[in-house]
């Protein structure tokens, strides 16, 4: 089994802290309470860093410090807001980021994020991977001819699933569309992800769209 990343918690706001370790606990866990400390720490294991970015002098992530941090394998780095914005959240992601969330966001969330980020992937909040997916199925209407070779590997149920789920459509309305329950929704999804090499509903809703 592999090993779970070292926590690293970077801020300076006492509610925040103790929010953030009442939900992931204290364990496996390093405080960070300066962005000079951050970009002068060497990780010697796999770690994500968890940052306020209400921490005083953080800067942005045009900034050469954060070069050696996001570009590190064994580092991934959660961005967290107290007033997340879409446009800040893109910013983030881009830079390389594995993922924008509110910094106080509920436990259920924070604990999803961090299982998603943990495994290696990208979490994207619900409503900015609805606005992503407007925006990919925008540029899908001038395209054609779709490429449908995403669908070889795929039963026709999965092929279903996938299309509504690129096209924006939620668990709960692929399955009154598909008169199934949401867990096999889920389970459909799965194996759709795993058939694909793919981890999100970005990736798919760019594969089903035939944009790379």
């Amino acid at each position: 089994m592999t090993a779970k990343p070292n926590t690293i918690l970077v801020t300076h706001d006492k509610g925040l802290l103790a929010h953030w370790q009442q939900v992931f606990g204290t364990q496996r866990q390093k405080l960070v309470h300066r962005m000079e400390d951050l970009f002068h720490f060497k990780p010697t294991a796999d770690c994500v860093v968890w940052l306020d970015l209400a921490i005083a002098q953080c800067p942005p992530w045009e900034d050469p410090n954060w070069r050696s941090i996001l570009q590190d394998e064994q580092v991934r780095v959660v961005a967290a807001s107290s007033n997340p914005q879409d446009e800040e959240a893109m910013r983030a992601l881009d830079a390389g980021c594995s993922a924008y969330c509110h910094a106080f966001s509920d436990a259920a969330t924070l604990k999803q994020v961090k299982e998603v980020v943990d495994a290696g992937h990208v979490w994207i909040g619900k409503a900015l991977m609805q606005r992503l997916l407007h925006g990919v199925n925008h540029v899908a209407t001038a395209r054609p001819t779709p490429d449908v070779t995403w669908q070889q590997t795929l039963t026709q149920r999965e092929v279903e699933v996938a299309t509504l789920a690129a096209n924006g459509a939620s668990n709960q309305a692929i399955a009154a569309q598909c008169n199934i329950s949401e867990r096999t929704v889920k389970a459909h999804l799965s194996a759709v992800f795993e058939k694909l090499n793919i981890t999100d509903r970005l990736q798919l809703a760019l594969r089903v769209h035939g944009i790379h």
